[in-house]
């Protein structure tokens, strides 16, 4: 919604102009600064202070960017391979989307809420909608959310009360969907939860195995057969990330899903798909179009790339009044430049069998073959719950390559290597561990990620020499 005059929109222009020409020499890696590399130092010093400690690696950014590449405080410039965790889909310094946070910025308020808001919430919330519907997902409400976790304690909620407050839930292991009390007990982790009293209870189920499809999928059927028979009508919800962010990138097939979500759904339990880190980032809008499954969906969770976070619900869940509320839904920039997200995503060739999203992934697994034969010493035999598993994986902008067997400390080490050399990326998995890469897959350019993985494979050498 424009309130822009004219010469609004002359200052707008004067201002995108001269955006991009702060950014015109952002176009490959380079080195600090001399005369800022104090700058980063001071700051790395003052947010471990501020926060109690220190960071992975000190990514603080100057406030400026061009696509893939970002600048850091020091002035040097790196790939950015993680994307604020795949928040920043389009990149750094998109014009289209600074033009839209600008138009934003000139409302009224700069939050927005649940008893008031401006037509940039509501918006927001229907393009959420339109899409969960265009991908088979029978969606017929939205409620945005400042945060991934807050939409999915809202989410749990609905589940809760549609269910009569039932206590229980479905997940599987090595899942993660946030970070709040409850949740952080609901993921599988326990470095999430150390000295946080439980407060719900979880019947977790054993996840796909790309060792022993049909064996780990029989398991699964097995152990929520055994779930829902020990505590028949207790379940909440069937909670599930259908590609596995920090569990590792393991991206099952519909195939796995299918028998769990028809006896999940003959039991009477909600699913509810976690779609905070893969919306928009697959090889469909949703994964759960890909895999054909949006009929079965009765929750579904968005968040990161789609810059607002929200849980949306069938009409047979709607809450009653009192259960969902909040001072803030989202920031008014968040929201409208979400918005323009969702329309890009959809009007663009992000998706298909060979639209952008899997060429990228098509590209990055040639490479990653190419790089295996090329060092073979540092890609030994990986190895999962039932046996070697592939030395690279995901799905579309969700990249993962395992190095060094998954070892947790050599993983760690080639993330900083990668941080020094230009490439900033990350790690994920509980063990073996991944490198973990979530590409700006709405602007980066295949040569961009050929510069990159060029990168990744000499950092692998030394790090393989020097271990």
């Amino acid at each position: 919604m424009s309130n822009m005059d004219a010469r609004m929109m002359a200052a707008q222009e004067e201002l995108l102009h001269a955006i991009d020409a702060a950014t015109v020499h952002l176009t490959k890696p380079c080195p600090p600064d001399p005369d800022r590399a104090t700058v980063l130092a001071d700051l790395d010093e003052r947010l471990a202070d501020v926060r109690g400690r220190a960071g992975v690696y000190p990514a603080i950014g100057s406030g400026r960017g061009r696509g893939a590449l970002v600048e850091l405080a020091d002035g040097s410039v790196k790939w950015d391979m993680i994307i604020g965790i795949g928040v920043h889909g389009f990149g750094h310094g998109d014009l289209d989307l600074t033009r839209v946070a600008l138009e934003a910025a000139l409302q009224d308020t700069v939050m927005q809420g649940n008893l008031q808001c401006n037509a940039e919430a509501i918006e927001f919330a229907e393009a959420l909608r339109a899409a969960a519907r265009r991908g088979g997902a029978d969606m017929d409400h939205c409620y945005p959310a400042c945060s991934g976790a807050m939409a999915n304690e809202n989410a749990l909620k609905v589940c809760m009360q549609a269910r009569n407050g039932a206590g229980r839930v479905l997940a599987f292991r090595d899942n993660f969907i946030g970070r709040t009390v409850t949740l952080s007990h609901i993921g599988d982790s326990e470095g999430h939860r150390e000295g946080v009293p439980r407060s719900i209870e979880v019947d977790y189920l054993p996840y796909w195995d790309a060792a022993d499809p049909d064996g780990s999928t029989a398991e699964a059927v097995a152990a929520l057969e055994a779930a829902l028979e020990r505590a028949p009508d207790e379940h909440a919800c069937f909670v599930m990330e259908l590609v596995q962010g920090e569990g590792g990138f393991a991206a099952a097939p519909a195939s796995f899903f299918q028998p769990l979500l028809e006896r999940a759904r003959a039991a009477g339990v909600p699913i509810w798909f976690d779609e905070i880190q893969t919306f928009g980032r697959t090889d469909r809008m949703f994964r759960f179009e890909g895999l054909g499954l949006g009929p079965m969906a009765d929750v579904v969770t968005v968040g990161k790339m789609a810059q607002g976070c929200a849980a949306m619900w069938r009409a047979s869940l709607n809450p009653r009044p009192g259960l969902l509320s909040g001072t803030f839904l989202g920031s008014t920039a968040a929201m409208a430049v979400g918005r323009r997200v969702i329309e890009r995503l959809a009007s663009g060739d992000a998706y298909g069998e060979d639209g952008r999203h899997a060429r990228l992934f098509r590209q990055f697994s040639e490479r990653c073959e190419a790089m295996v034969a090329a060092i073979p010493d540092c890609f030994p035999d990986v190895v999962g719950g039932r046996g070697p598993i592939p030395k690279w994986g995901g799905t579309g902008g969700m990249m993962r390559l395992t190095p060094f067997g998954g070892d947790r400390s050599r993983i760690g080490a080639l993330v900083q290597r990668l941080f020094r050399d230009g490439v900033i990326a990350f790690l994920c998995g509980h063990g073996p561990v991944h490198l973990r890469l979530l590409p700006p897959v709405g602007v980066i350019e295949p040569a961009d990620l050929d510069a990159v993985l060029d990168i990744i494979q000499a950092a692998i050498a030394a790090e393989g020499e020097e271990g």
